[in-house]
């Protein structure tokens, strides 16, 4: 799919409900996005790890603490991968601090459900505190369209 195109639910609707578990091997499930609005970085590639930093990095410039910063790494791993090696190779990028709000959804179950195709671009989401969609785009953090993102979580 090129940048842009992709399939998420219309503003104002919640994320299809998906489990996935954390760095630490910690059990999540989507309920834990409500409560507060929420920058959630999805990735669909193992070399995307540079692009959800620099997301995560200009968050701290653009938006309130208050705002939840979650990332989800959404690949399909092949057989012979496991989900620990996976899980251990994402150690080696993210700083501990975020390892907690760092899911890996191994089974590419939500990237299928959204219709995201394999990108080192991210897939990046405003949530609001219902966690319902309030913005999206598949771009990188210096891209005009991250404004949109900026501007959702701002209100």
């Amino acid at each position: 799919m090129a940048p842009g195109a992709f399939a998420l639910p219309s503003p104002g609707q919640s994320l299809p409900a998906f489990s996935a578990r954390d760095l630490t091997n910690g059990k999540h499930a989507s309920d834990e996005l409500k409560g507060r609005p929420t920058l959630m970085v999805v990735i669909t590639d193992k070399d995307a790890g540079a692009q959800m930093r620099g997301w995560f990095d200009a968050a701290d410039q653009h938006l309130p603490d208050s705002v939840h910063r979650q990332s989800l790494i959404a690949l399909k791993l092949p057989f012979f991968v496991s989900e620990g090696a996976a899980r251990g190779k994402a150690k080696g990028q993210v700083p501990r601090e975020y390892w907690e709000d760092t899911w890996l959804d191994k089974n590419g179950g939500m990237s299928k459900a959204l219709g995201l195709s394999p990108s080192e671009t991210p897939y990046v989401l405003a949530l609001d505190a219902e966690g319902r969609v309030v913005a999206s785009v598949h771009a990188t953090v210096d891209s005009q369209e991250a404004r949109a993102i900026w501007s959702a979580l701002r209100r």
